[in-house]
C-alpha cells in the first residue's frame, strides 16, 4: 500500500464527487457543481489523499504520508479522502460561504457575496470526507494534519474554520481546533458547532 497527499484540481472532480456523496448523507453532501466550483476557484486549498494498492484494516499508517506538490505524470491511485475549502472574511463559516455565485462559470470575475472571498483570511473548510471503506482508519486525521501544516506554512490565512456536528467536536479538538459553541448556520437543517484552528494566538481575537 502506497499513500500520498496532494492538492486537487478539476481533473479530480469525478473522484471527489464519489467520495463526497458516499461519505455524507444526501442533504449534507455538496453538489457536483459546488465541488467543481471549489476545485476551480482556489484548488490550492483543496487536498486529496490517494492510495495505490489495497489497504487492509486495521492499518498502521506512516507518521508522515508524503506530500506531492502536483499529480504524478502517470497516476493510477485512488482518491479515498479529501478536504474542500474556499476563503472567507469571517472567523467562522457562514451559510453564504458554502454557496456559489450563480454566474461563476459565465462571469467568474463578477463580484458576489456568496462563496469564495479572495481577500479573506479564513480558510472555510467545507468538507473532510473519507470514503466509507476507509473510515476509522486514521486517514482523516492524516490528511488533516498535513493540511493544517501546509496551510500554516503557506501564510495565506490566519485560521482554518469549519462546522461540525456535536459528536465530531472532540475529534477536531484533538487536532487542535477550538470550539466556539453553537453556530448560526442552518445548513441542511442541522445543528452545527463553530470550530477554528488558529495559526497564531493573536488572530483568535479578530473577526
Amino acid at each position: 500500500m502506497e499513500a500520498y497527499i496532494r492538492p486537487l484540481s478539476v481533473r479530480d472532480l469525478d473522484q471527489c464527487v464519489t467520495v463526497e456523496t458516499t461519505a455524507f448523507p444526501p442533504e449534507e453532501a455538496a453538489s457536483r457543481e459546488k465541488i467543481e466550483y471549489r476545485l476551480s476557484t482556489f484548488p490550492e486549498i483543496c487536498f486529496g489523499l490517494f492510495l495505490r494498492g489495497e489497504l487492509s484494516l486495521p492499518v498502521k499508517l506512516p507518521d508522515n504520508i508524503p506530500y506531492l506538490a502536483e499529480a504524478p505524470v502517470s497516476e493510477d491511485a485512488k482518491l479515498v479522502a479529501h478536504t474542500l475549502a474556499t476563503k472567507s472574511a469571517s472567523r467562522v463559516v457562514r451559510d453564504k460561504d458554502m454557496e456559489m455565485p450563480s454566474a461563476w462559470k459565465t462571469n467568474p470575475q463578477a463580484g458576489s457575496e456568496l462563496g469564495h472571498d479572495p481577500n479573506g483570511r479564513t480558510i472555510a473548510q467545507h468538507a473532510l470526507a473519507v470514503s466509507p471503506g476507509y473510515q476509522n482508519s486514521g486517514l482523516g486525521k492524516a490528511i488533516m494534519r498535513s493540511y493544517i501544516t501546509r496551510m500554516k506554512e503557506a501564510g495565506q490565512a490566519d485560521r482554518i474554520s469549519l462546522l461540525a456536528h456535536d459528536t465530531l467536536v472532540p475529534y477536531y479538538e484533538s487536532l487542535g481546533f477550538t470550539n466556539f459553541g453553537k453556530s448560526e448556520s442552518a445548513y441542511a437543517g442541522a445543528t452545527w458547532y463553530d470550530l477554528a484552528y488558529e495559526f497564531a494566538p493573536s488572530s483568535a481575537a479578530s473577526t
